[in-house]
């Protein structure tokens, strides 16, 4: 019985072919493959945990994207098909292949009458929205385009793609359009290669890419609005001198229709926070740095928008954090508050008296004002802090990074080293305030919590170093990019990604580059 049912139960990932390709200009109307067959990574979304296909022998499910647009169409054959409902061990499992991917896929992917033809205007075919990006890697032209999904040709394209976000970024989930009001506030953005155009049916924009961002309002607090630059400048007095800023007064509106509020708030334009969601980089085209121009476009895009006040990241993983620590340093690299900060060497005694706590600021701002600092850069707090303590590491020479040259604390003759346990001290102050109910519950021993903070600090920092080493890296080839000097034998690392919600201090789909 059980290897019978055995038969009826492939992984689905192996039964799932996925072909890019480019519209045909030929009378036959086959597509031009690009790459394939690919495989998802990830099927739970529609088969379940278990991630295997019950109920069918011998599963083919060829999925193609076509042109720019990204058409879907799909094609779903099996040897055999049967019932495994009635038995309770597979009761909840069953699935109906046509209807797991008709819930991922737009209707028209599963017609059988276009046959794959492209459509008539192809040839003149541009990306919905705006283009808010163009350059030049790797010997081939991009564009980044963004549109907001209120827009139908958004809409439709989104929808055409949405399955791939399924299967190549853990822990994605569609994206919650329930009311009207809701696709305004999501902006999808695409990053195309762009071909020059030959004049036939084949499109120049092949998609590479893309990413969601979601608008999440705020309430206009004076300091969120100091800093979404949303306050208006104080008056003058006739001496030149600033007069201090009084706020309109009141009253109620009663039946007087002049005073009556009657002016047209946009609330897209009011104070936000714009959080990147999905996000991806099509299999095909991951390992050439794409990630990482598409992550700086779209951040330097909302930096440059008044009204956003913070650019967080919907629940990074690892993959994605690395990417982004190293385009976050070398963009901080650039500004110059940044650039110039230094770990203080020393310390007021009654600074670093047990029952004070860390001077965290002073350590690490030493003289620099951290939190206007972070506002002006538009980033989310924790990793603001990582950023500051990567960047404030490197400033530290290698050989003083170690915990054996700093057992006279702030009392050692070097320089370099009272930096380096000040360093320490500072991140040992982060570690425990993000983690001190669970590190309270680890031991009684308040020793035992003291070894275990130096612990994770000492992987911290191994943690920064390969960051740093990995910067070193990427700066050196780009180097070699720019002179024309790097070889075109010379293999990149595959950067695969996934995206926290850090929106300030809250947490909340993953992302891949």
């Amino acid at each position: 019985m059980e290897s019978a049912i055995a038969e009826f139960l492939p992984e689905a990932k192996n039964c799932i072919h996925i072909y890019f390709n480019r519209p045909s200009a030929s009378d036959d109307g086959q597509p031009v493959p690009i790459a394939g067959p690919l495989q998802p990574e990830f099927t739970y979304q529609l088969f379940g945990e278990n991630e295997t296909i019950l109920g069918y022998r011998d599963p083919n499910i060829r999925l193609d994207f076509i042109g720019g647009d990204m058409r879907p169409r799909v094609q779903i054959q099996y040897e055999e098909k049967v019932d495994l409902s009635t038995i309770p061990k597979f009761s909840e499992q069953q699935v109906d292949l046509d209807e797991a991917f008709r819930e991922h896929l737009p209707e028209a992917a599963f017609s059988t009458t276009e046959n794959g033809k492209p459509s008539p205007d192809m040839s003149t075919w541009k990306p919905p929205g705006t283009m808010i990006k163009d350059f030049k890697a790797n010997g081939k032209s991009y564009e980044v385009w963004s549109a907001s999904l209120a827009d139908a040709a958004a809409l439709q394209l989104w929808q055409n793609v949405q399955i791939l976000v399924l299967f190549y970024v853990d822990g994605a989930s569609p994206l919650e359009l329930d009311e009207d009001w809701t696709y305004k506030r999501w902006t999808l953005h695409l990053l195309y290669e762009v071909t020059p155009s030959d004049g036939s049916a084949s499109s120049s924009y092949i998609l590479n890419g893309l990413a969601t961002s979601h608008r999440y309002w705020l309430p206009p607090t004076t300091n969120v609005m100091r800093w979404a630059r949303s306050l208006p400048s104080p008056p003058t007095s006739t001496n030149g001198a600033s007069s201090p800023q009084r706020l309109p007064k009141l009253e109620r509106a009663d039946n007087d229709d002049s005073r009556i509020f009657k002016e047209t708030v946009e609330l897209l334009e009011q104070p936000c926070r714009e959080r990147v969601s999905q996000f991806l980089i099509f299999p095909p085209y991951q390992g050439e740095s794409l990630g990482t121009r598409m992550y700086q476009t779209l951040f330097d895009h909302y930096w440059k928008q008044p009204n956003v006040y913070e650019i967080p990241v919907e629940d990074p993983n690892e993959d994605f954090d690395v990417m982004r620590d190293y385009a976050d340093v070398q963009y901080l690299r650039t500004v110059p508050e940044f650039s110039q900060l230094s770990i203080a060497s020393t310390l007021a005694p009654e600074k670093l008296r047990k029952q004070c706590p860390i001077p965290r600021e002073d350590i690490l701002g030493n003289g620099v004002d951290l939190e206007a600092l972070r506002h002006k850069c538009k980033i989310a707090p924790r990793q603001f802090n990582r950023l500051v303590e990567i960047h404030l590491l490197s400033t530290i020479p290698p050989h003083h990074r170690s915990r054996a040259r700093i057992s006279r604390k702030d009392k050692s003759n070097s320089e370099n080293d009272r930096k380096y346990y000040f360093w320490r001290l500072a991140l040992k102050a982060r570690v425990y305030s993000q983690n001190a109910d669970v590190l309270d519950q680890l031991s009684d021993d308040p020793e035992a919590r003291v070894e275990q903070i130096e612990a994770t600090v000492d992987r911290v920092q191994i943690e920064y170093e390969e960051r740093l080493e990995g910067l070193k890296k990427r700066i050196a080839v780009a180097a070699e990019e720019q002179n024309g000097t790097l070889s075109r034998g010379t293999k990149r690392t595959r950067v695969i990604v996934e995206s926290e919600d850090e929106s300030s201090d809250d947490a909340s789909k993953k992302q891949k580059l």
